[in-house]
């Protein structure tokens, strides 16, 4: 993205468009702010780069990086009250400088993999296997574009767990269906791109009902200590028009057969019985369409 385009953009966005090109330094700043972009709010220059485990001349040169002149200068927009934008605004700005390129696509893809593996962190991965596998029930909750993302998870898991609810269902209010939780259970919560205010009702919800949430979204989203247990984000910046789900589907897949192997027999056993009532009702076929 163009310089001059990328002025016009807020802090998160900003650091997603630059970060293939920010240093190792830079980008423990640029990790830094994503994770808590009130930080540039909050601190210091000075404090920023202790923070970060950096120079201050490291990270003047980040803000820079960035379009700002200077660091007084990011500060001082980031305390502007401002509507940050949408992810159509930022598509629709794409169309400048977009161009359809399968190699361009297929790096840019490979990127957004290992980016999102080089920032997630085990500990937490292994808390959201955790807190998935202790659950009695599984609700998987997806609005909008991320319904689509939240029916892929759905049908990994109830392969391996039995009790799998979907929110939101066709024709059916969601408070009602959503009435049964239970502080034994937990959600899976897809919230990539475009985020409803509906999503965020029903993690209040849940953590107001001693559920544990697992949120799974992207980078220009912070982490929502206040509405889920643990937060999961992907990087999913495209190449094109559109942004990528890649990384997010990757991770879902990941995190599914690593539940799968932390339940173990009973996994299996759930997996050989649906496989038995697939023979028995041979609806599969056995050969190409």
């Amino acid at each position: 993205m163009a310089l001059d385009q990328s002025k016009t953009l807020p802090l998160p966005q900003r650091i997603l468009e630059t970060y293939d090109d920010l240093t190792r330094s830079e980008r423990r700043l640029a990790d830094l702010l994503l994770e808590n972009a009130d930080a540039l709010v909050l601190y210091s220059a000075s404090m920023l780069s202790v923070r970060a485990g950096i120079s201050k001349a490291t990270t003047a040169r980040f803000f820079q990086r960035l379009g700002y002149p200077s660091f007084k200068s990011a500060q001082k927009e980031a305390r502007k009250p401002a509507a940050p934008a949408s992810p159509e605004t930022v598509r629709i700005g794409r169309f400048a400088s977009s161009k359809a390129d399968l190699g361009d696509h297929l790096a840019s893809d490979m990127q957004n993999l290992v980016r999102s593996v080089e920032q997630l962190r085990s500990d937490e991965i292994a808390q959201a296997v955790n807190l998935l596998a202790r659950a009695e029930k599984l609700w998987v909750v997806g609005f909008g574009d991320n319904y689509a993302l939240a029916h892929f998870a759905r049908a990994l898991l109830i392969r391996v767990k039995p009790d799998i609810r979907m929110v939101p269902i066709g024709g059916f209010s969601v408070p009602e269906e959503f009435a049964s939780i239970r502080s034994t259970d937990a959600m899976l919560a897809l919230g990539i791109g475009r985020r409803t205010r509906s999503l965020r009702s029903i993690m209040a919800s849940a953590m107001r009902a001693d559920a544990q949430v697992l949120l799974v979204t992207d980078q220009a989203t912070r982490a929502a200590t206040e509405v889920a247990t643990v937060t999961l984000r992907c990087r999913t910046k495209g190449s094109g028009v559109f942004d990528s789900v890649v990384a997010p589907v990757s991770l879902l897949t990941y995190l599914c057969s690593t539940l799968a192997l932390r339940i173990g027999q009973s996994a299996i056993d759930r997996l050989q019985f649906i496989e038995r009532i697939h023979e028995e009702w041979g609806d599969i076929l056995s050969g190409d369409i």
